[in-house]
């Protein structure tokens, strides 16, 4: 287990979706669960983001005991002031951002992140073509909680205005990880009735891959 928190941005009303993204089901499971079970396994503590407090309520009611639920000082302003709000209940020097709609994170790959963490405010995962992934990321707390605030002070609510007042970030190309994560379905995100689509042919491939070699 790390000796880190880990942060999961539950989000809100999705449109595209059709309703709450993070209660939509894939293969009978909400997805939020798919990340919060990996999360708890691997992380000394656990919080969760909701959007609201309606949304709150309704992510207690499937999420295990041990993890928390806080709700954004902000509503409806995106994942910034999910990051801001969370950090304020994290207490470890380290935390990781996972969003909700990533549900073949593979712990793998956090493992890596969190061990280049030393030195630094900030690991990232970067692509080829320079998009970063910086909701898979990990980031000292104080020093992110502190950058972020200075970023909705000043109106500014995207993630990248919280990067560029960080004062050491390190990007990892994403392609290290394929030797765990050949497909790097870790970074595969949901957000669209086709992309749900999408993931439930990889889980209905995946039962059957599992069962064929037995």
């Amino acid at each position: 287990m790390l000796n880190a928190g880990a942060l999961v941005l539950a989000g809100g009303e999705s449109r595209r979706i059709g309703g709450f993204k993070a209660l939509a089901e894939l293969n009978g499971k909400p997805l939020i669960l798919y990340v919060v079970e990996k999360a708890v396994k691997l992380f000394v503590e656990v919080v969760v983001v909701a959007s609201s407090e309606r949304s709150a309520r309704e992510l207690k009611k499937i999420l295990p005991r041990n993890v928390r639920v806080v709700e954004d000082s902000v509503d409806g302003r995106g994942p910034l002031v999910g990051i801001v709000s969370g950090a304020r209940e994290v207490s470890s020097e380290y935390m990781a951002t996972l969003p909700c709609d990533s549900p073949f994170i593979k712990i793998e790959v956090l493992n890596i992140l969190y061990g280049m963490r030393v030195g630094f405010d900030a690991v990232i995962p970067r692509w080829p073509n320079g998009y970063i992934e910086p909701l898979h990321a990990i980031y000292r707390r104080k020093t992110a909680l502190s950058a972020g605030l200075q970023a909705l002070k000043t109106g500014r609510y995207r993630v990248a205005e919280m990067i560029r007042r960080l004062g050491k970030v390190r990007y990892v190309d994403i392609e290290d990880f394929r030797k765990v994560d050949a497909e790097l379905l870790t970074f595969f995100n949901i957000n669209s009735i086709e992309d749900l689509r999408r993931a439930e042919d990889i889980v209905k491939a995946r039962l059957h891959t599992s069962f064929r070699d037995r």
